[in-house]
């Protein structure tokens, strides 16, 4: 495993790869075996040597941590920043996103789908419907790829959600390029493509059809609120994965 100054060093000669999007990462939706551009991310490369699990991925955590204060050491110095002076600012008041009720409601929503899933665990005991066992390749693809987004995404929009409201800036509020509406905006893609998956999961699980289509009422409910939160957000242009900005249209 590489110390945290091999990790700083490798960091440094992958960022000068010249094929890589600057910042696609950012508001990706980490589905990385999913991506057509791996190749041209700075994150999967740095990453690609993780361990799976076990210590070993806590050891790897811990040298990626300090390897990132290493090179946020050697940013400060170049900007004639003294770090010992940073640590003494009085940090800024924030808000706390988890009050927002757009926020409790989608993390109240990821936790109902969660137990739900738990519960249910639709198709387990009957193979005349489907089974979506994540990692299960049996039966039919349609339906297990419907559960597969479903058990991606379930959490992903909450954390997503949070990190928009932590960055929202009302001085900023006519402006589209912003952090906010970048992760609103995956977050939205998400709410999209759950949409869709519990769509394609009830014409199979018609025993659950009431849960199913209170479940798609609430995204519904939670897509359009973060809509209003975010009006700008669907304009945001996200690095690689987008075209022009949407018209006004």
């Amino acid at each position: 495993m590489l110390s945290p100054s091999e990790m700083k060093d490798r960091m440094h000669k992958l960022a000068q790869n010249k094929d890589n999007i600057e910042g696609i990462y950012n508001y990706c939706d980490r589905w990385c075996e999913r991506c057509s551009f791996t190749t041209r991310c700075l994150n999967f490369a740095s990453s690609k040597d993780a361990p799976e699990d076990g210590p070993e991925l806590w050891d790897y955590l811990h040298n990626v941590f300090e390897a990132t204060m290493l090179m946020l050491d050697e940013m400060m110095e170049k900007m004639g920043l003294d770090p010992e002076e940073i640590k003494n600012l009085e940090p800024p008041e924030e808000y706390d996103p988890r009050e927002h009720p757009l926020y409790k409601k989608v993390y109240e929503f990821s936790f109902t789908i969660h137990k739900w899933l738990e519960k249910n665990k639709p198709g387990e005991n009957d193979t005349d419907v489907f089974d979506i066992i994540p990692g299960n390749k049996k039966s039919d693809s349609r339906y297990n790829e419907a559960f597969e987004v479903i058990y991606f995404y379930n959490f992903f929009i909450s954390a997503k959600i949070f990190r928009a409201l932590t960055g929202i800036d009302e001085d900023e509020s006519d402006e589209i390029q912003t952090d906010s509406n970048g992760s609103a905006k995956i977050a939205l893609i998400a709410i999209d493509r759950l949409i869709a998956a519990w769509s394609v999961a009830m014409e199979k699980l018609s025993e659950h059809e009431d849960e199913i289509i209170r479940f798609l009422i609430i995204l519904s409910e939670i897509r359009k609120q973060t809509e209003l939160a975010f009006p700008n957000a669907r304009k945001f242009v996200r690095a690689g994965f987008d075209g022009q900005p949407l018209s006004e249209n």
